[in-house]
């Protein structure tokens, strides 16, 4: 099974974020090959993300929404199938009041209208958080570590469900 997590990050919160999910993933299902792509760096490999059965996107919060760079990712994305693919989405951002949820909910649309099926934690344990997305606030996210690990654990734990390889 293959997870790609594909992420914009401009000051390395939402890289960081990225890493701790793929140290989440990991940790519960070490055969799942996982790679983290920075569109920023060019470093998507078309390959790799078309024998995902999982992709992750991550941005920071720009104005209320995603990365001009991942919103530009998806609207030049269809060389590559999307459709029925688990997604999820993370985002980082200075302030909870920011626009986070408007933000992964972007996201999230442009993920149905390339058909894939939306990640959502709720109803798999009362104590997850992830009924939506991640999020990390602040300039320290290594203080959301725990999280972003245990998100990248959830979605993998979903994927395995659904794809059982």
């Amino acid at each position: 099974m293959k997870i790609s997590i594909i992420y914009v990050s401009q000051t390395g919160n939402t890289e960081e974020a990225a890493e701790c999910i793929q140290d989440g993933i990991l940790a519960k299902h070490p055969f799942i090959q996982v790679k983290t792509m920075n569109i920023r760096e060019n470093e998507v490999d078309m390959e790799f993300l078309s024998e995902s059965e999982t992709i992750l996107f991550g941005t920071p919060v720009y104005f209320s929404s995603m990365s001009w760079e991942l919103k530009r990712w998806f609207d030049h994305s269809f060389r590559i199938d999307l459709n029925g693919k688990l997604g999820a989405a993370f985002v980082t951002a200075q302030s909870p009041t920011g626009g986070v949820d408007t933000a992964i909910m972007e996201i999230l649309r442009h993920m149905l209208v390339k058909g894939m099926l939306i990640f959502s934690g709720a109803g798999q344990n009362p104590g997850h958080k992830f009924q939506i997305g991640a999020v990390g606030v602040g300039k320290d996210i290594g203080q959301a570590a725990g999280q972003f690990e245990e998100f990248g654990e959830c979605v993998a734990q979903t994927a395995v469900k659904l794809f059982g390889k």
